[in-house]
Protein backbone atom coordinates (compact mmCIF):
# COMPACT_ATOMS: atom_id res chain seq x y z
CA UNK A 1 0.00 0.00 0.00
CA UNK A 2 1.50 3.30 -1.38
CA UNK A 3 1.45 6.14 1.11
CA UNK A 4 -1.59 7.95 -1.24
CA UNK A 5 -3.42 4.79 -0.74
CA UNK A 6 -3.14 5.03 3.57
CA UNK A 7 -4.46 8.34 3.11
CA UNK A 8 -7.18 8.16 1.14
CA UNK A 9 -8.39 4.80 3.08
CA UNK A 10 -7.47 6.93 6.47
CA UNK A 11 -9.81 9.97 5.05
CA UNK A 12 -12.61 7.69 4.13
CA UNK A 13 -12.10 5.89 7.50
CA UNK A 14 -12.42 9.00 9.54
CA UNK A 15 -14.83 10.89 7.59
CA UNK A 16 -18.12 10.10 9.18
CA UNK A 17 -17.01 10.52 13.28
CA UNK A 18 -15.01 14.27 11.68
CA UNK A 19 -18.24 15.27 10.73
CA UNK A 20 -20.03 13.70 14.25
CA UNK A 21 -17.40 15.78 15.93
CA UNK A 22 -17.67 18.93 14.02
CA UNK A 23 -21.42 18.82 14.24
CA UNK A 24 -21.96 18.01 18.11
CA UNK A 25 -19.08 21.10 18.45
CA UNK A 26 -21.34 23.58 16.47
CA UNK A 27 -24.30 22.52 18.47
CA UNK A 28 -22.74 22.02 21.83
CA UNK A 29 -25.45 24.97 23.35
CA UNK A 30 -28.17 23.43 21.92
CA UNK A 31 -26.88 20.05 23.26
CA UNK A 32 -26.22 21.73 26.55
CA UNK A 33 -29.63 22.96 26.87
CA UNK A 34 -31.65 19.45 26.13
CA UNK A 35 -29.38 17.10 28.16
CA UNK A 36 -31.10 17.95 31.35
CA UNK A 37 -34.37 17.03 30.01
CA UNK A 38 -33.33 13.55 28.77
CA UNK A 39 -33.64 11.20 31.40
CA UNK A 40 -32.22 8.17 29.27
CA UNK A 41 -30.78 7.57 25.96
CA UNK A 42 -30.75 4.61 23.70
CA UNK A 43 -28.37 3.71 21.08
CA UNK A 44 -30.88 4.42 18.60
CA UNK A 45 -34.12 6.99 18.95
CA UNK A 46 -34.34 9.03 22.48
CA UNK A 47 -37.08 7.94 25.13
CA UNK A 48 -39.40 11.03 26.12
CA UNK A 49 -38.84 11.33 30.05
CA UNK A 50 -42.30 10.66 31.43
CA UNK A 51 -41.49 12.71 34.61
CA UNK A 52 -41.79 15.73 32.01
CA UNK A 53 -44.68 14.50 30.29
CA UNK A 54 -46.45 14.40 33.33
CA UNK A 55 -45.27 17.67 34.94
CA UNK A 56 -46.31 19.78 31.49
CA UNK A 57 -49.73 17.98 31.52
CA UNK A 58 -50.21 19.27 35.47
CA UNK A 59 -48.79 22.72 34.70
CA UNK A 60 -51.61 22.92 31.68
CA UNK A 61 -54.25 21.36 34.37
CA UNK A 62 -53.38 23.28 37.44
CA UNK A 63 -56.51 24.95 38.08
CA UNK A 64 -58.56 21.98 37.41
CA UNK A 65 -56.19 20.00 39.96
CA UNK A 66 -57.03 22.42 42.68
CA UNK A 67 -60.68 22.32 42.12
CA UNK A 68 -60.70 18.32 41.68
CA UNK A 69 -58.96 17.96 45.12
CA UNK A 70 -61.68 19.71 46.95
CA UNK A 71 -64.52 17.78 45.62
CA UNK A 72 -62.51 14.43 45.09
CA UNK A 73 -63.32 11.76 47.36
CA UNK A 74 -60.55 12.05 50.16
CA UNK A 75 -59.93 8.47 50.93
CA UNK A 76 -59.51 7.31 47.48
CA UNK A 77 -56.84 9.83 47.02
CA UNK A 78 -55.21 9.35 50.13
CA UNK A 79 -55.36 5.38 49.06
CA UNK A 80 -53.32 6.04 46.09
CA UNK A 81 -51.06 8.58 47.53
CA UNK A 82 -50.16 5.92 49.67
CA UNK A 83 -50.18 3.16 47.08
CA UNK A 84 -47.50 5.45 45.47
CA UNK A 85 -45.15 6.14 48.27
CA UNK A 86 -44.90 2.21 48.31
CA UNK A 87 -44.69 1.72 44.32
CA UNK A 88 -45.39 4.51 42.32
CA UNK A 89 -46.02 2.48 39.05
CA UNK A 90 -48.82 0.71 40.34
CA UNK A 91 -50.72 3.86 41.73
CA UNK A 92 -50.19 5.24 38.27
CA UNK A 93 -51.66 1.92 36.37
CA UNK A 94 -54.51 2.04 39.54
CA UNK A 95 -55.95 5.77 39.11
CA UNK A 96 -55.98 4.74 35.12
CA UNK A 97 -58.21 1.85 35.84
CA UNK A 98 -60.36 3.81 38.19
CA UNK A 99 -60.71 6.31 35.15
CA UNK A 100 -61.31 4.05 33.06
CA UNK A 101 -63.77 2.29 34.83
CA UNK A 102 -65.65 5.65 35.44
CA UNK A 103 -66.02 6.22 31.85
CA UNK A 104 -67.59 2.80 30.98
CA UNK A 105 -69.52 4.00 34.16
CA UNK A 106 -70.86 7.11 32.30
CA UNK A 107 -71.22 5.47 29.32
CA UNK A 108 -73.41 3.19 30.78
CA UNK A 109 -75.57 5.27 32.77
CA UNK A 110 -76.48 7.41 29.69
CA UNK A 111 -76.88 4.92 27.17
CA UNK A 112 -79.43 5.23 25.64
CA UNK A 113 -79.65 1.88 24.51
CA UNK A 114 -82.11 -0.81 25.75
CA UNK A 115 -79.20 -3.18 25.92
CA UNK A 116 -76.10 -3.13 27.06
CA UNK A 117 -73.65 -1.17 24.56
CA UNK A 118 -70.93 -2.71 23.42
CA UNK A 119 -67.31 -3.03 24.27
CA UNK A 120 -65.55 0.12 23.51
CA UNK A 121 -61.60 0.09 23.26
CA UNK A 122 -59.99 2.57 25.96
CA UNK A 123 -58.56 4.35 23.63
CA UNK A 124 -61.47 5.66 21.93
CA UNK A 125 -63.68 5.86 24.90
CA UNK A 126 -63.11 9.46 24.88
CA UNK A 127 -65.49 10.25 21.80
CA UNK A 128 -68.67 9.13 23.14
CA UNK A 129 -68.25 11.42 26.10
CA UNK A 130 -67.40 14.24 24.37
CA UNK A 131 -70.25 13.43 22.13
CA UNK A 132 -72.67 13.59 25.05
CA UNK A 133 -70.75 16.42 26.36
CA UNK A 134 -69.75 14.55 29.39
CA UNK A 135 -66.14 16.13 29.01
CA UNK A 136 -64.74 18.92 27.13
CA UNK A 137 -62.43 18.93 24.12
CA UNK A 138 -59.27 19.89 26.84
CA UNK A 139 -60.89 16.65 28.47
CA UNK A 140 -60.61 14.32 25.96
CA UNK A 141 -57.33 15.43 25.55
CA UNK A 142 -56.25 14.81 29.32
CA UNK A 143 -57.77 11.72 29.03
CA UNK A 144 -56.11 10.62 26.15
CA UNK A 145 -52.59 12.00 27.19
CA UNK A 146 -52.88 10.43 30.83
CA UNK A 147 -53.78 7.03 28.85
CA UNK A 148 -50.70 7.07 26.71
CA UNK A 149 -48.97 7.85 29.80
CA UNK A 150 -50.18 4.77 31.71
CA UNK A 151 -49.26 2.82 28.79
CA UNK A 152 -45.95 3.87 28.16
CA UNK A 153 -45.38 2.81 32.26
CA UNK A 154 -47.28 -0.37 31.95
CA UNK A 155 -45.39 -1.58 29.33
CA UNK A 156 -41.74 0.09 29.70
CA UNK A 157 -39.31 -2.51 31.07
CA UNK A 158 -37.16 -1.24 33.61
CA UNK A 159 -38.88 1.64 34.06
CA UNK A 160 -39.99 2.96 37.72
CA UNK A 161 -41.87 6.66 37.78
CA UNK A 162 -40.46 9.13 40.67
CA UNK A 163 -42.97 9.22 43.53
CA UNK A 164 -43.71 13.08 42.16
CA UNK A 165 -44.35 12.50 38.64
CA UNK A 166 -46.83 9.49 39.96
CA UNK A 167 -48.04 12.09 42.48
CA UNK A 168 -48.70 14.65 39.57
CA UNK A 169 -50.43 11.28 37.61
CA UNK A 170 -53.07 10.84 40.30
CA UNK A 171 -53.93 15.01 40.69
CA UNK A 172 -54.44 14.35 36.74
CA UNK A 173 -56.56 11.62 36.83
CA UNK A 174 -57.99 12.19 39.91
CA UNK A 175 -59.52 15.62 37.75
CA UNK A 176 -61.28 13.34 34.97
CA UNK A 177 -62.43 10.93 37.96
CA UNK A 178 -63.97 14.20 39.25
CA UNK A 179 -65.53 14.92 36.48
CA UNK A 180 -66.94 11.83 35.64
CA UNK A 181 -68.32 11.06 38.65
CA UNK A 182 -70.23 14.51 38.83
CA UNK A 183 -71.57 13.40 35.89
CA UNK A 184 -73.20 9.93 36.88
CA UNK A 185 -73.40 10.18 40.90
CA UNK A 186 -73.49 6.05 41.09
CA UNK A 187 -69.60 6.42 40.25
CA UNK A 188 -67.95 6.06 43.29
CA UNK A 189 -64.08 4.39 42.99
Amino acid sequence: MSGFEFTTTLVKELAWPVTVLIIVFLLRDDIAKLVPQLRKVKAGPVEAEFEKEVRELAEISEKSIVASHEQADFASHEFLAQLAELHPRSAILESWVRVEAAARAVLASNSTSVTSPSYIPASKLAEPLAERSILSPADVTLFHEIRRLRNEVAHAQGFEPTLQSAQQYIDLATVLLTKLQEKNVNVKL
